[in-house]
């Protein structure tokens, strides 16, 4: 199965479980978020409490700019409707005459007004409001059965070199026995550089995986994270509902230069240390559990949405 056929596939799924329900009566919806709030009283109020703050940082009443739309005027638009739908999972269960300000897609700068993203810069991100969106593609959990002593000693990496610090990567490393790399398209690459496409399978035959950011998070990352191969990532600039700003370097991962200049060492260090590899594998699903409970991540999705619309619409 190649990447291609998966990813159509992935799509079709996607459209015949979320369609229908664009045609229900949103009112059904809104009757039900009084039920969705009650529920919250099932998990600790710290949890949901910090994550809601964590995704919308907003404390006080702060107002939408004039481009703002009614929750009622959202249409799905071209290859952004996977992120109409996400967000309309949540969105149908407000008043429809809300206002809402947000940007659909790989977002990779701060912005001036209070606006719903599926990504944002780590850093001074306040007005960044995020939400699971694009789900289907970056919620990608797997159950890795092979253990990490029995893979193979060495590193894996597929996808598009379109930013410096992919091509970095390949002028360093490409033809060393020790690092399997390969681009999946010519954009900015080298034709020697061109490898077929690596299943997913294919590379949990590796005990140590690279995730490097792309024009926002790396998309690899979380499916990593839920493996029994390590992750090897410079400290991530960007950040998702997953709150990679918060992942610990060398607790859920393993951190590596800007410029993989201590790769080979840290490959070294961790083929020979397994216990300390298990510890940060354990560490990885462990945070990686917590995106897994589908009843909390609806509860927090509503509670962040739920702030939003409270500090940024008229009472």
């Amino acid at each position: 199965m190649n990447l291609l056929y998966h990813i159509k596939r992935s799509n079709l799924l996607y459209y015949i479980k979320n369609i229908p329900l664009d045609i229900l009566p949103r009112y059904l919806f809104r009757k039900k978020l009084k039920f969705w709030l009650h529920q919250q009283n099932s998990y600790p109020k710290e949890v949901i409490d910090t994550r809601v703050g964590y995704y919308c940082k907003l404390n006080q009443k702060t107002p939408l700019p004039k481009k703002a739309l009614l929750l009622k005027d959202i249409r799905k638009k071209g290859n952004k409707s996977v992120y109409y739908y996400d967000f309309m999972l949540i969105g149908r269960y407000f008043n429809p005459n809300y206002k809402v300000n947000f940007l659909f897609g790989d977002v990779d700068k701060n912005l001036s007004t209070p606006t719903i993203v599926k990504s944002r810069p780590i850093q001074n991100n306040e007005n960044s409001i995020i939400l699971k969106l694009e789900k289907w593609r970056h919620f990608n959990f797997i159950n890795d059965t092979k253990s990490f002593e029995t893979k193979k000693d060495a590193i894996v990496w597929r996808g598009v070199i379109h930013k410096e610090n992919r091509r970095i990567l390949f002028e360093k490393y490409f033809g060393d026995s020790n690092f399997d790399i390969g681009s999946s398209n010519m954009k900015n690459s080298k034709i020697e550089w061109l490898k077929p496409y690596l299943s997913i399978k294919k590379q949990l035959d590796y005990k140590f995986i690279l995730s490097i950011e792309g024009i926002d998070v790396a998309t690899n990352l979380k499916w990593i994270m839920s493996s029994n191969s390590l992750c090897f990532m410079p400290k991530p600039k960007f950040e998702t509902w997953y709150m990679e700003g918060k992942l610990i370097p060398n607790y859920h991962y393993v951190l590596i230069k800007d410029d993989y200049s201590d790769v080979m060492e840290k490959m070294e260090y961790f083929s020979k240390n397994h216990i300390e590899a298990e510890k940060i594998l354990q560490n990885a699903k462990n945070w990686t559990n917590q995106f897994k409970d589908e009843k909390l991540e609806n509860i927090i999705s509503i509670l962040v949405l739920q702030k939003f619309l409270s500090l940024t619409n008229e009472s």
